[in-house]
């Protein structure tokens, strides 16, 4: 196909960034190809958007939030261009991706593209994991989603004409998320603090049976039991994050201020120690 034909097509590209300077270039880089390209930098401490103002169009720098999902629809009204598509400063797209969107973008009757993620947890990625395979929605005609700032489901697709790319093609992200268990811990808990969150249903009644009840459940997505590797720690950590939310809830329906009752306990503890002088 000709080159100018393959073109036609225009792309705006946006990337969501906060302290990840070491990331952020090889994220930048992979997705040079987009006819726009855009970093939304969430007041970052470390140099992220000195490394964005040298390979992105255009540089925005906004308050910090906890969450990407509060940035997305600001980014998304920057973009210029038919076709979006969305990064975090964590992900990195594979050599193969610019140029098959290229074409699709072009060939194929599609209003949204289902691009395979890749994502390494504990600093590697393993294919016996629950993770793999995945694919989220990435790239979208204009109109065809929309942001919302729910986690984990700040999503609304308007379009059923969906085109999920296959693993096997080589395109996908690399998602560098979680290089040790402290990681994955600090955004378990940063993500399950979120009022507005897709949050983990089931077993309501039931904490025990639901904690087990999850660790079954990623187990079932792992290739292999071994209970003593590395698919069998992921499924684990990503039940943790399911139990920590199902706490979360029970605890706001439980509507009992913890840190008041301290202040209470405390006082006690003073009257006793002013009854014993």
């Amino acid at each position: 196909m000709d080159l100018t034909t393959v073109m036609r097509e225009k792309l705006s590209a946006f990337v969501i960034a906060h302290n990840r300077a070491s990331l952020l270039e090889t994220c930048l880089r992979a997705v040079s190809f987009a006819d726009q390209l855009i970093v939304v930098d969430k007041s970052s401490t470390d140099g992220s958007a000195a490394v964005a103002s040298r390979y992105s169009d255009r540089v925005e720098i906004v308050p910090w939030s906890p969450t990407v999902e509060e940035t997305r629809a600001y980014a998304l009204s920057l973009c210029q261009h038919e076709w979006i598509l969305f990064l975090d400063d964590d992900e990195i797209l594979s050599p193969e991706t610019g140029p098959y969107l290229r074409r699709a973008m072009t060939e194929l009757d599609t209003e949204i593209f289902a691009i395979p993620l890749r994502h390494y947890i504990l600093g590697m990625h393993d294919e016996r994991a629950f993770y793999w395979p995945e694919a989220h929605h990435r790239l979208f005609r204009k109109g065809a989603i929309d942001f919302i700032p729910t986690v984990h489901g700040g999503t609304i697709l308007h379009s059923d004409r969906i085109s999920s790319i296959p693993s096997e093609s080589g395109v996908c992200i690399h998602h560098l998320s979680h290089p040790d268990v402290a990681s994955f811990i600090e955004r378990t808990n940063r993500y399950t603090g979120r009022p507005d969150r897709a949050k983990v249903t089931g077993d309501e009644g039931d904490l025990i049976g639901f904690a087990h009840g999850r660790i079954e459940y990623w187990l079932d997505h792992t290739d292999g039991r071994s209970p003593n590797d590395y698919p069998a720690a992921v499924a684990l950590l990503r039940a943790v994050y399911d139990i920590v939310d199902r706490l979360k809830t029970w605890e706001a329906a439980r509507d009992v201020d913890g840190a008041e009752l301290f202040r209470l306990i405390q006082g006690k503890f003073a009257e006793l120690a002013d009854a014993g002088n």
